[in-house]
């Protein structure tokens, strides 16, 4: 989605764009009603050959200057396809996720290679790309995802309707936590936090969970709504499932929980950060680039439970603090973290000749 979303926006700045994907899949989809072209070119490992020959026709029937992958394995086919086609284009890499695997083997030399530059979503995916392949300090840059401040903005939204349609109280402090409910996002955490207020504050909680179960994870979906059974929380945690209008559920929030255990970066931070949310995230891997702990945010051992309810309690309890951390949070977005900040540096490093 990220590269959708840079797709859109370097074609709203002059640049002519294709998106390569596999079709018949949502990115290609969503790309058709963003009215970004796209080639489905990109096979499995089975069509390896056929994928090679199918990029290299191509990249010799059309000039493309800038190539940008946002898969590292997909340099097994983009690599051959651009000797095979005697293409000048200039290669980039973006790296979402931390890999333990080691590649600076001959065969990864040879990839790695032909890229113009890596970029790292976070500095915790830098480390880690610096770690694992034959790159050096000079080849990896910190390019963050980018986000629209126009649709992630609370002006748009009226935040009394928002909480009518949830059903939220006016003396009720909301608390949301929004992500793919799969193992390793805090789930369990935000649980025992909601336990630990309902038992022992005098406010009035309401706790919101945003998202579905990840494909193959409805097991651990279902041992979440147990455990939020067994703390006695049903009556204070709604699970929403699944939304699509998640700028209005945050213009509903007081507060964004993030309690995840390690992030390569933390996109739903932003988004809420950008709704001018305090939040009270886990303090580690990506997340450290994002939240200024005691200016937009408080910051939490990951897996305490008792600290992030300790957070939440310290917000909730402070209506200026709130809005003090709300307004900084979304100048820290705009500056750093827009999409159009972030398609800017691009097309910096994008022109930089060899």
């Amino acid at each position: 989605m990220q590269a959708l979303a840079t797709s859109v926006e370097l074609i709203r700045r002059g640049h002519e764009v294709s998106l390569l994907c596999l079709p018949q899949t949502r990115l290609s989809r969503e790309a058709d009603e963003a009215g970004v072209p796209t080639i489905g070119l990109l096979a499995d490992d089975s069509g390896a050959i056929g994928t090679i020959r199918a990029l290299g026709r191509l990249f010799k029937s059309y000039d493309y200057e800038v190539v940008h992958t946002h898969l590292s394995h997909d340099l097994w086919w983009i690599v051959p396809a651009l000797k095979l086609a005697h293409s000048r284009a200039r290669l980039f890499l973006t790296k979402h996720m931390a890999s333990g695997v080691r590649k600076k083997d001959l065969f990864h030399r040879f990839l790695y290679g032909r890229l113009q530059g890596t970029f790292a979503i976070s500095n915790y995916i830098a480390g880690s790309v610096l770690n694992t392949c034959p790159l050096s300090k000079s080849d990896v840059h910190v390019v963050p995802p980018g986000i629209s401040p126009e649709t992630f903005d609370p002006s748009r939204y009226d935040r009394s309707a928002a909480r009518t349609a949830l059903d939220i109280a006016g003396d009720v402090i909301a608390v949301g936590m929004v992500g793919r409910m799969t193992p390793g996002k805090g789930h369990e955490e935000f649980l025992r936090a909601a336990a630990v207020l309902k038992e022992n504050s005098d406010l009035k909680f309401q706790f919101i969970v945003v998202g579905g179960a990840s494909e193959g994870e409805d097991a651990y979906a279902a041992s979440v709504h147990s455990l939020a059974h067994e703390l006695g929380v049903d009556d204070v945690v709604r699970f929403l499932g699944f939304r699509k209008d998640v700028p209005h559920i945050l213009a509903a929030l007081d507060v964004l929980a993030f309690p995840s255990h390690e992030e390569s970066f933390g996109l739903g931070l932003t988004e809420a950060m950008a709704m001018s949310l305090p939040v009270v995230s886990s303090g580690s891997a990506g997340v450290l680039d994002i939240v200024v702990d005691g200016e937009t945010g408080i910051l939490f051992p990951p897996k305490d439970h008792a600290a992030l309810a300790a957070g939440i309690s310290d917000l909730a309890l402070d209506p200026d603090k709130r809005r003090r951390f709300g307004a900084a949070g979304r100048k820290r977005v705009i500056e750093f973290f827009s999409i159009e900040s972030v398609v800017e540096t691009l097309e910096r490093y994008y022109s930089i000749p060899d």
